[in-house]
C-alpha cells in the first residue's frame, strides 16, 4: 500500500468520489479524499494545505477555483477522449442537435468526437477563469440555442449542472473514468516527490546559510530580497519575515547591489558603513546565459573580523608560532651592524639554511625572526626551540613528536613535533651547539631528506621547512673536539651571520640606552628624563658580557631605582660595580666569599659563579662541574 498522505483529492460529485476510492483500492494507493463542488471545495482544500498536503487533485471548475485559493499545486483530472466518447455516444444515431457547454479543451474535444460519430453539436465556451464567467449570459445563450436549434440535450460538467439548474432540457454530465483519475494521481505523486526533493534541498541550503559566520543576502534581477540569513539579520537589525519580497534599497540605504546588477560585475572586499559600524562585503552577480538573474552578497562585521584575528594571533603567540620582531627592531648606528642587517636581508630572500653565531644577548633570535618575516615563508609559522633548555630525550620528543605509547609518560593521543608545526614556515634552533650527537644525526637526515618520523612510529612525514640555527659556541672548535658532527656543521653553515658584541659597537650604547629609557618609562609609568653627563662614559667603559640584553636589564634597574628626574653617576657606579663583582661583597674577594657558610651554601655559590661565567647556560655549567643537570637545578632552588 502506497501511503500518500500529502496528496488530497477534492471530488466535485459523488460518482467521482466513489470511483476514486475504487481506483485507490485497485492500485493499492492511499490518499486523502474529500467532497467539495466549486466554492465548496475551498474549505477542505485549505484544511489539507494547513495539514501539510503538497498537492491537491480536483476536476474542472472546482480545480480552477481551488487553484486560486491555495498556494500549493493543483492537478486537474483531465477530460479524456474516452470520457467524451462515453458522454456523446448515446446520441450517435440522433439527428437532433446536441448542445455542449464547457471549457475550451472540453468543447474542442467534443467537436472531434462529434465529427467521428456524425453528431451535430452547438457549443458554448466558458472562460477558464471563474471570475470572468457571466452565468446569466451563459444561460441566455443556452436558451437561445434551445429555441433556435431545437437542441435535444445539453452536455457539460458539474459546473453547468450547478450553475444552470433551471434549464428545461436534459443535461448529460461528462464524467471522468478510471484512466483520467489514475493519470492525475500519478502526476500528483511526481509533483509531490519533486516538491519533497526541493524542500530537502531548501532545508540543506538554509542550514548552510544559518551555519556560516558571514551574513548572506540574495536578490532577484529587480533587486528584490529573496534570501537572508540570521547573521545578515543581526548585522542590519532586521527580521527575515519583514524584508523578504521587499526592495533591497528600502532596507539598506547605501547598498551597491543595484550597481552590480547594472554593470554585471562583482565587488570584492569592499568596506561599507552600517549604522555606527563598518562591514566588509562581497557582491557577486548571478549570471544565467549571460543575463543577470540576481545578486548574492556576503557581509562580515569588521569588529568580528578583528576579534577573530586577535584570537588566532593570541593562540599562535601562545604556541610561539609567529614572529614579534623584524629588521626595523634593530637599533644601531654601527656600520658593521648595518652591514650585517643588509646581508641578513639578502639571506631572507633565499630558502637556504642560515647559521647565526655570536655571544649571548647580541640579538640572534631577533635576527632569525627578522629573516623569517622578510622571507617568502612569512605567512607560515615560526617555531623557536632552545636546544640547551631540554634534556636530549625530551628535546628529541619535542622536535620530532611521538605516537601514543612511544615511551613512559607519553600523552595518550601522542604529540605533534616542532618540525611538523613549522611546516611551510621556519624552525629556529637556538643554542645548536648543545645538541647531543645522536640527535645531531637525526637532524642531519631532516636537512637532507626533508622528512621526519615521530617517536614510536614507522610512518614518514614530509616537511617543508627552513632551518635557522644559532649558537654562542665556536662550532669549528666543537667539530675538532669531536663534540659536533662535521657533516652537520657544513649542512648548517650554508649562509653564516656573525653577530657583533656590544663592546665592539660602543656608539650604540648611548643610542640604545636612550631608546630603552623611553620604552621602560612607558612600561612602568615613570618619567625619568635622561642620564647625567658623567653616566654615559661609565656605561661605555663596561665590557657588557651580556651584551644588549644586559644593557637593557641595567637601564631597567636604573629607571626603577632612580630617585630624581635623571639617572645619576652614583646610581650607575653602584650598579656597574655590582655587576663587575658578580654580586660579591665589596670588601671580600671571591675565595673568602665562597668559603663562607655551610657545605650546601658553598656548593650553591660555586655553581652560581660558574653559571654566571657560562652565560646562565645550565647545560654547560653541569658539564664543566661534571654534575647532572638535575643537581645544578637542585642547588639553584
Amino acid at each position: 500500500m502506497r501511503k500518500l498522505e500529502k496528496i488530497c483529492f477534492i471530488a466535485p460529485y459523488e460518482e467521482i468520489f466513489k470511483l476514486t476510492e475504487k481506483v485507490c483500492k485497485k492500485t493499492k494507493t492511499k490518499i486523502t479524499i474529500k467532497r467539495g463542488n466549486l466554492e465548496e471545495g475551498i474549505v477542505p482544500a485549505k484544511q489539507a494545505e494547513m495539514s501539510g498536503a503538497q498537492v491537491i487533485i480536483s476536476r474542472g471548475g472546482t480545480a480552477s477555483i481551488i487553484r486560486q485559493n491555495v498556494s500549493i499545486p493543483v492537478v486537474e483530472v483531465r477530460v479524456t477522449g474516452h470520457d467524451l466518447l462515453k458522454s456523446l455516444y448515446p446520441y450517435r444515431k440522433n439527428e437532433s442537435i446536441i448542445g455542449v457547454v464547457g471549457y475550451k479543451n472540453v468543447v474542442e474535444g467534443c467537436q472531434t468526437i462529434s465529427e467521428i460519430l456524425e453528431i451535430p453539436i452547438q457549443e458554448i465556451i466558458i472562460p477558464n477563469d471563474e471570475a470572468k464567467i457571466d452565468w446569466l449570459h451563459v444561460e441566455n445563450k443556452v436558451n437561445e440555442l434551445v429555441s433556435i436549434h431545437k437542441i435535444e440535450a445539453l452536455v457539460g460538467d458539474t459546473t453547468i449542472i450547478s450553475k444552470l439548474p433551471s434549464l428545461n432540457i436534459a443535461v448529460k454530465l461528462i464524467t471522468s473514468g478510471q484512466e483520467a483519475i489514475i493519470q492525475a494521481i500519478e502526476e500528483a505523486i511526481h509533483i509531490s516527490s519533486v516538491r519533497e526533493t526541493e524542500k530537502e534541498k531548501r532545508k540543506r541550503f538554509e542550514a548552510v546559510l544559518d551555519f556560516v559566520n558571514d551574513g548572506v543576502l540574495a536578490t532577484d534581477e529587480e533587486g528584490t530580497i529573496t534570501v537572508i540569513n540570521p547573521i545578515a539579520e543581526k548585522i542590519f537589525g532586521i527580521k527575515k519575515e519583514e524584508v523578504i519580497g521587499h526592495p533591497v534599497t528600502s532596507i539598506i540605504s547605501n547598498t551597491e547591489i543595484m550597481n552590480v546588477i547594472r554593470k554585471k560585475s562583482g565587488d570584492i572586499q569592499k568596506i561599507q558603513k552600517v549604522g555606527s559600524g563598518h562591514i566588509v562585503t562581497n557582491r557577486i552577480p548571478i549570471m544565467v546565459n549571460g543575463t543577470v538573474k540576481g545578486v548574492v552578497a556576503t557581509f562580515q562585521d569588521v569588529s568580528a573580523i578583528q576579534g577573530a584575528e586577535q584570537k588566532i594571533r593570541q593562540k599562535l603567540y601562545a604556541k610561539g608560532l609567529v614572529t614579534r620582531y623584524n629588521f626595523k627592531d634593530f637599533i644601531t648606528k654601527n656600520k658593521k651592524m648595518k652591514r650585517l642587517i643588509i646581508i641578513a636581508q639578502d639571506f631572507a630572500k633565499t630558502d637556504a639554511t642560515v647559521l647565526i653565531c655570536g655571544e649571548s644577548g647580541t640579538g640572534k633570535e631577533i635576527l632569525a625572526q627578522s629573516i623569517h618575516s622578510l622571507s617568502s615563508r612569512k605567512d607560515g609559522p615560526f617555531v623557536a626551540v632552545n636546544c640547551a633548555a631540554l634534556s636530549s630525550q625530551l628535546l628529541e620528543s619535542e622536535l620530532f613528536g611521538y605516537e601514543e605509547g612511544a615511551f613512559t609518560g607519553a600523552k595518550k593521543s601522542g604529540k605533534i613535533g616542532h618540525f611538523e608545526l613549522a611546516h611551510k614556515g621556519t624552525i629556529f634552533l637556538d643554542e645548536m651547539g648543545e645538541m647531543d650527537k645522536n640527535l645531531q644525526a637525526r637532524l642531519l637526515r631532516v636537512l637532507e631528506e626533508k622528512q621526519i618520523m615521530r617517536l614510536g612510529s614507522d610512518k614518514i612525514i614530509p616537511v617543508d621547512i627552513r632551518i635557522i640555527a644559532a649558537t654562542n659556541l665556536d662550532l669549528k672548535a666543537q667539530v675538532k673536539q669531536g663534540a659536533f658532527r662535521m657533516d652537520l656543521y657544513y649542512r648548517l653553515n650554508v649562509l653564516k651571520l656573525q653577530t657583533i658584541p656590544l663592546r665592539e659597537r660602543q656608539e650604540d650604547i648611548a643610542y640604545l640606552s636612550k631608546c630603552f629609557l623611553r620604552s621602560i618609562n612607558q612600561k612602568y609609568g615613570r618619567q625619568i628624563e635622561g642620564f647625567s653627563e658623567d653616566v654615559m662614559p661609565l656605561l661605555i667603559q663596561h665590557t657588557w658580557p651580556g651584551n644588549v640584553r644586559e644593557l637593557k636589564n641595567i637601564i631597567e634597574r636604573l629607571v626603577l631605582s632612580a630617585k630624581g628626574d635623571y639617572i645619576t653617576l652614583r646610581d650607575a657606579e653602584f650598579l656597574v660595580e655590582e655587576l663587575k663583582n658578580d654580586f660579591i661583597g665589596e670588601n671580600k674577594n671571591d675565595s673568602e666569599y665562597i668559603l663562607e657558610g655551610t657545605m650546601k651554601d658553598i656548593k650553591r655559590k660555586v655553581i652560581t659563579k660558574i653559571l654566571k661565567e657560562e652565560g646562565d647556560n645550565k647545560s654547560r655549567t653541569a658539564r664543566r662541574l661534571e654534575l647532572d643537570r638535575s643537581t645544578v637545578d637542585k642547588y639553584l632552588k
